[in-house]
């Protein structure tokens, strides 16, 4: 053993032990080996070595150090020791503590000042007082030129600099101080140089104001719980005590929707605590305590006033779901009164009948009951097109059927004399009659209340949803138990049909169901015909296989056929569309003889149209894909922005599967009238759609007629123009000065669009000058599918042209409703369209009105499907039966119109909302009718122009151009009915207009408002301000003159100013003018109102009259 000793180190006795001998029984020899190396007992005697000397250093070091640090403990120790002492010595000055404690300083300064400044400044202030009371300065207001106090306590400070010298720590102020830096210092060390402590106060004081908030929010939400559970009770629970969650969230989504119109204030304290969940679809449903929880989740983020708004807003949907249960209660008897009545089994009854049934029981029940329950000779019961208001001497308008039918009962039908009340039994809120059933009915209401799809508005008939809509709106939105009971016994009682009317109707249903399957083979056929998807069938093609039936025998019939199509088609030529060719085969087969010469006649043409497999899978996919151009245009929110990438889409994809690979570009062009270059040509072609590699050079772009191309020729002849090499042609526009010559190999194609009238209005391009393979030429299958595509965007392009103007049509009649009728709160006008799944329909929200009434198109339009709407559900009932519906939405009255297509389908919803006014004013209800029924009117018009069944109706000056008669069209209808109202006027009304000696002030400005339209000059200079002078014009003359009266056709300078007119009508309440009972002022006073608004059309108009506009209108046939 040996002992090591470092110098200077504390003595350690360190034992460190020998190595071992060779002999050693330490030692030991590598495993398998039979020898022992001298290395194998080396390496680990080393490592012991180093690894004991590195301890005993990092001992002795340590120990070193704790002998430093002790050594300074003990003089620190002395030194506080010898301070102690000094302080018992020296008195304490309070005054330090009170002058520091009430100095406003913060802690940093005054730690500053008592450590460094204080304790010589105090001495030196005081050693100054004493020198200034030596040289009697204190006493004397007056300066001593060999004293400078300033210069004489700096000279004391740095003389006595606490660094050299200790004099001043024998002062008692200096003592004081010292207590009070020794205070501050421990304040300072423990708030602000110690990081720690205020992160730790920082945290401290945070979770203590967290837990407070989180109390305060615990509380609230323990609150708003209890309110929620308390709220639970308001809706008609299941019999289990839980409410569906589908409600709760359509509850919850339904806000969201309110909260945008509120003030902004307000909408600040709305925000959802987390996204709102898909509507539930399972049935699930709530208890209690699951209610609450769940929309706690939701509203933890809402303040104060939301919250309470929040809760009304539930009460509102509590009130819709309990007045929806009892609805769909009635609706139970409904369906089964409709069964009852349904004698045939068809599923239809006859609509006037119900009606008159509807009346006689109106005219037969008392005034207390009467109340309650609309008028059926009035809208909505009726429609609008079905009566007329007429003014009686008391100026109140009294509905007249303008149907020409006779809407009495039948004798066949005849209502009972008397309303009686039958045996009832009680289920929920409706007393059902004895010996009702419900098995039958109720599995019918809950698969129609899932939306089964639309029904089509029938003048003559109702199936069994549109029957219980029309029963509920004639009961009114609250019906009485009474009223009910009565009516629904009043009609069962009451409708009966013969058997000849039975069987009249049974015909007529068979011979529906008959047309609408052949219109299905005939259709199927078509399709199999046209695999490539063309739109169209070639007439020679289609004779030369029917010529072909029965080996010849039927020849003269066809052509006897094809003379009569041509003599019912004003569009003919020599291409069949899906529509002439199902009327061309039912020519036919009505000229040919036997009852089952259709089916024969349709299995054989069937059988002679083989297509390959390959045909019919290509045909498939191409079908598949023009269809999703057609789906894009209707569902894309009347925006042809889906329809063009639909359209590029589908060329990309053919030309990949079906066309060997080409790389293919494509362009739109659509043909505009030329008003910026008229010496050019009449027309110009300008390109609104193009694909990715061609977008800068040809969007915006127009081509005119004197340029180079094959546009303008494809438009004169109306077909496809097929360039098989583009390098070859010489008469080929490029819109790329860049493109090398190597680059313009290729084929083109340019492919007509058309209307439903054959008219051109577009051009299709597609060309394949990027692809560099050298099989780049269209083939006649391709070709096919291009004149495919063409069509399918002709209906898109139609389809969404279509909306846009049914939209601004609309825009006027909502200007006009508000303008005339002021207690409308709100008008929202919703479009049709498909669904996702096609299974049903959704609403998209296209335009609403603001408080003011002003009209905002929605640029991004919401999509609104069922389930998401179930408190809103008047509005898909309106699309299901295409019938006007009255119906309570979240404590408002609303009113649903429908605007239909030709087949009689809900295409669009004018949704008109009242406020919490139960009934307009009776002349606001009368203008509201007026304007629907214009609307309607209007739409009808358009929807037979695009569908080419009629021709434009041009009747003001302005209308002849297109564009802007879509502004004007509902003005236009409206002076049409006026023109035609005032030519009504009878002689002796205008004498009794005439006889006033001193007219009403209100009409005497509607007369002179009307007068100056001719006169102007005349009264504007007061000549006609006297009665006597004024009612000389009131004549027939004055009559003609406003049925001639074209307001747009006045050249610029000869357009009455609006402002001259309107002065005399700004004192004319629009309500007050019927009181007076005068038919001539009301009309004059619904004329002059038109004309303003014609002629501020008109100049608005002409100010923009710049734009170009759809040259579709007005081509000739050559473009057929």
């Amino acid at each position: 053993m040996a002992e090591i000793q470092k110098p200077g180190s504390p003595t350690k006795r360190v034992t460190m032990a020998a190595p071992h001998s060779a002999g050693s029984s330490g030692q030991r020899s590598a495993p398998g080996s039979g020898k022992k190396s001298p290395t194998d007992y080396s390496r680990p005697i080393v490592r012991s070595a180093v690894r004991r000397w590195k301890r005993m250093h990092e001992q002795s070091m340590m120990e070193k150090l704790v002998g430093m640090r002790n050594e300074k403990k003990q003089q620190v120790k002395t030194s506080k020791e010898g301070a102690k002492k000094l302080a018992r010595k020296i008195p304490i000055e309070v005054l330090a503590r009170d002058w520091l404690n009430d100095n406003e300083a913060t802690l940093e300064v005054r730690t500053y000042m008592v450590d460094k400044v204080l304790p010589t400044l105090i001495l030196g202030v005081e050693k100054l007082l004493s020198e200034a009371d030596k040289r009697g300065l204190t006493d004397e207001n007056m300066d001593d030129a060999d004293f400078n106090p300033i210069n004489f306590l700096a000279q004391y400070m740095m003389r006595n600099n606490p660094r050299y010298s200790n004099f001043s720590e024998a002062s008692p102020y200096v003592r004081g101080i010292r207590e009070v830096s020794e205070e501050l210092k421990k304040q300072l060390f423990n708030i602000e140089d110690n990081r720690l402590a205020r992160i730790k106060a920082e945290a401290k004081r945070r979770r203590e104001e967290r837990d407070r908030l989180e109390r305060v929010k615990q509380e609230e939400r323990d609150r708003r719980e209890a309110k929620f559970m308390k709220q639970f009770q308001e809706w008609h629970v299941q019999p289990d005590g839980r409410v569906e969650l589908s409600l709760v969230q359509n509850a919850l989504r339904s806000f969201a929707e309110v909260a945008e119109n509120f003030p902004e204030d307000l909408k600040d304290g709305f925000k959802l605590s987390r996204a709102l969940e898909p509507t539930d679809e399972s049935g699930k449903a709530l208890s209690v305590k699951e209610f609450a929880k769940y929309l706690t989740m939701f509203v933890d983020d809402f303040n104060f006033e939301v919250f309470e708004q929040f809760m009304q807003h539930l009460s509102l949907c509590a009130d819709s779901y309990r007045a929806a249960s009892n609805r769909e209660q009635r609706r139970i008897v409904l369906t089964n009164l409709f069964i009852s009545c349904d004698h045939s089994g068809i599923g239809l009854l006859d609509r006037h009948r119900i009606l008159s049934l509807f009346e006689a029981f109106w005219d037969s029940i008392k005034e207390d009951v009467k109340k309650n329950v609309r008028n059926p000779r009035r809208w909505p019961v009726a429609e609008v097109d079905e009566v007329e208001d007429i003014f009686d001497d008391d100026g109140v308008a009294t509905p007249v059927p303008t149907d020409g039918k006779d809407n009495s009962v039948t004798k066949t039908s005849e209502a009972p004399s008397s309303v009686t009340t039958s045996t009832e039994e009680e289920k929920g809120n409706v007393k059902f009659a004895a010996g009702t059933t419900f098995n039958r009915e109720k599995t019918a209401l809950t698969t129609m209340s899932k939306g089964s799809g639309q029904s089509a508005f029938d003048e003559n008939s109702l199936n069994v949803s549109q029957f219980v809509t029309l029963t509920e709106t004639f009961l009114g939105n609250e019906p009485t138990k009474e009223a009910f009971t009565m009516l629904t016994k009043y009609v069962k009682d009451g409708y009966e049909e013969t058997e000849e009317e039975k069987m009249e109707r049974l015909m007529k249903a068979r011979k529906e169901a008959l047309s609408t399957q052949r219109k299905h083979m005939m259709d199927s056929l078509f399709e199999k015909w046209d695999n490539d998807g063309c739109g169209y069938l070639d007439l020679e093609d289609v004779e030369t296989v029917m010529q072909k039936y029965k080996e010849g025998q039927e020849n003269e019939a066809i052509l006897r056929a094809k003379s009569a199509l041509k003599k019912q088609s004003k569009y003919a030529d020599n291409r069949l569309s899906k529509r002439e060719f199902r009327t061309f085969v039912q020519l036919v087969v009505d000229e040919m003889p036997g009852a089952d010469s259709f089916d024969y006649f349709v299995e054989f043409l069937v059988n002679s149209v083989e297509r390959s497999y390959a045909e019919r899978i290509r045909g498939e996919a191409r079908k598949k894909w023009l269809q999703q151009i057609v789906t894009a245009a209707e569902t894309g929110g009347a925006s042809m922005e889906p329809v063009y990438r639909a359209v590029f889409n589908a060329l990309y994809k053919d030309a990949e599967a079906h066309g060997g690979g080409k790389r293919i570009s494509a362009n739109i062009a659509m043909l505009e009238r030329n008003t910026m270059d008229p010496e050019r040509g009449s027309v110009c072609l300008r390109y609104v759609a193009a694909t990715m590699e061609d977008a800068d050079y040809l969007l915006g772009k127009i081509l005119f007629k004197d340029m180079k191309g094959i546009s303008f020729a494809a438009v004169e002849s109306g077909k496809p123009i097929h360039v098989p090499r583009v390098a070859n042609h010489g008469n080929i526009q490029f819109w790329n000065p860049y493109r090398p010559q190597e680059d313009r190999e290729g084929s083109f194609i340019v492919v007509p669009l058309k209307d439903k009238r054959k008219r051109v209005f577009g051009l299709l391009g597609i060309d394949t000058m990027n692809d560099h393979h050298t099989k780049t030429i269209f083939i006649t299958h391709e070709i096919q599918f291009f004149q495919g595509v063409a069509k399918s965007f002709s209906i898109s392009y139609h389809n969404i042209d279509m909306k846009k103007k049914l939209l601004r049509i609309t825009e006027s009649a909502v200007s006009w409703i508000h303008r005339r009728s002021p207690h409308v709160q709100e008008i929202v006008t919703y479009m049709v369209e498909p669904g996702v799944d096609q299974s049903d329909y959704i609403l998209r929200k296209m335009m609403i009105t603001d408080e003011k009434g002003n009209v905002q198109n929605l640029l991004s339009p919401p999509r609104l499907e069922r389930k998401d709407n179930l408190f809103r559900d008047y509005l898909f009932k309106c699309v299901d039966n295409s019938e006007t519906v009255s119906a309570d939405a979240y404590g408002q009255r609303h009113l649903a119109f429908p605007l239909r297509d030709d087949q009689g389908k809900a295409v669009a919803v004018v949704d008109i909302s009242i406020g919490e006014l139960k009934n307009l004013p009776e002349h606001e209800n009368r203008e509201v009718q007026r304007m629907l029924k214009l609307l309607n009117q209007a739409h009808k018009e358009i929807t037979k122009e695009f569908s080419g069944e009629a021709d434009k109706t041009v009747v003001l000056e302005a209308e002849k151009d297109d564009d802007n008669r879509m502004d004007i069209m509902f003005d236009r209808l409206m002076l049409m009915e006026l023109r035609e109202n005032v030519s009504k006027i009878d002689s002796k009304s205008f004498a009794e207009l005439r006889s006033y000696n001193e007219p009403p002030k209100i009409v005497q400005n509607i007369v002179k408002a009307v007068v100056a339209i001719f006169h102007l000059e005349q009264v504007e200079s007061g000549e006609l301000d006297d009665w006597t002078n004024l009612r000389n014009f009131v004549n027939n003359e004055l009559l003609q003159k406003i049925t001639e009266y074209d307001p747009t056709a006045a050249s610029d300078h000869a357009l009455i100013p609006p402002e001259k007119l309107e002065i005399f009508l700004k004192d004319v309440p629009h309500g007050e003018v019927g009181k007076f009972g005068s038919v001539p002022a009301q009309n004059m006073y619904n004329w002059v109102f038109v004309c303003i608004s014609l002629i501020e059309h008109t100049i608005k108009m002409r100010e923009n009259n710049g734009g170009n506009v759809a040259a579709s209108t007005h081509q000739s046939d050559t473009t057929r």
